[in-house]
């Protein structure tokens, strides 16, 4: 039934709005008849008058005055529809009493004015919610089965760490005991690239084993800093076959392993490794030394 605004109203409200002024008109008429002593008075008329003009009149203030849901609530509950239990399911991340929280039950919240489809939508607005189904088992439970989403990666932009999906929607920032031992994904756009190149990446275990975060790079490449400080400077295109190259080359050189800073593979015809400042001075003191025995024999020719 709808009002005459267009919108639906409760049931109750609506025929007490309808019927409550014609029932005071043959109120007044049976009245008037009476008087006039136009019909006669059954016995105990009188008391159930003044019952049915009470009534007539707390309904009516009941209505008007916007305490239905309330009457309907507290008249259900007493009669034994009031929900007394709750079966909720898929929670593993969420506990119960978020869930129940959002539902707003509150232990006298009636089945009948209980609405399914209104705390639906509440639970579908928390973080860790995909999905979610609410059901009213009659006479007093409620099923409420949830599918949560997945937490895929550890999100680092700027200040910012959030744990996001494999869609690269952030479900909820990062909390210590939350992570395990998720990636940690860096900069602007690694949000939405991160899923397909951690799969790629996947294919090297011995590189994915060692890997302590994929960085972005201005949201064209990607950088990939190993667990020893090595950072792999990957290019634009044909990243996963110049990272196969690269490992490759640690097969039988030992790459990853060397006292290096970087392993930049822009290039496509070359693999350029940036020394640590230790290795550099090592590598500078051999030169040294060499360039010493060579004088040094030349100086015997001489």
């Amino acid at each position: 039934m709808y009002a005459l605004n267009g919108q639906q109203e409760d049931g109750f409200s609506t025929l007490a709005m309808s019927i409550l002024p014609r029932l005071y008109r043959r109120l007044r008429r049976t009245v008037s008849q009476i008087v006039q002593a136009d019909i006669e008075l059954p016995r105990h008329f009188g008391a159930f008058a003044v019952v049915l003009f009470f009534g007539a009149a707390a309904c009516y203030g009941i209505s008007a005055g916007g305490h239905t849901d309330d009457v309907v609530k507290a008249t259900t509950s007493t009669f034994g529809f009031a929900v007394e239990d709750v079966e909720i399911a898929g929670n593993n991340r969420m506990s119960e009493l978020d869930v129940l929280s959002a539902l707003g039950l509150d232990g006298e919240t009636s089945m009948i004015g209980f609405d399914a489809v209104k705390a639906r939508e509440a639970l579908a607005q928390l973080p860790w919610i995909q999905s979610v189904d609410v059901q009213k088992i009659y006479p007093d439970r409620v099923r409420v089965s949830l599918v949560e989403r997945q937490p895929y990666a550890v999100w680092q932009h700027g200040d910012n760490l959030d744990i996001i999906d494999d869609a690269g929607r952030v479900i909820v920032p990062f909390k210590p005991g939350l992570a395990g031992d998720l990636p940690l994904v860096v900069g602007i756009g690694a949000d939405k690239k991160a899923s397909d190149f951690v799969h790629e990446v996947a294919a090297f275990p011995e590189i994915k084993e060692h890997v302590r975060a994929y960085v972005r790079v201005g949201d064209r490449r990607w950088d990939v800093l190993l667990d020893n400080g090595v950072r792999i400077k990957l290019p634009e295109t044909d990243a996963i076959a110049r990272l196969a190259d690269a490992v490759k080359a640690d097969k039988e050189q030992g790459l990853f392993s060397r006292d290096v800073l970087s392993v930049d593979l822009r290039l496509p015809d070359r693999i350029t490794v940036a020394l640590s400042d230790e290795a550099l001075e090592r590598r500078n003191n051999v030169v040294k030394e060499e360039e010493r025995h060579l004088k040094a024999r030349k100086a015997g020719h001489a």
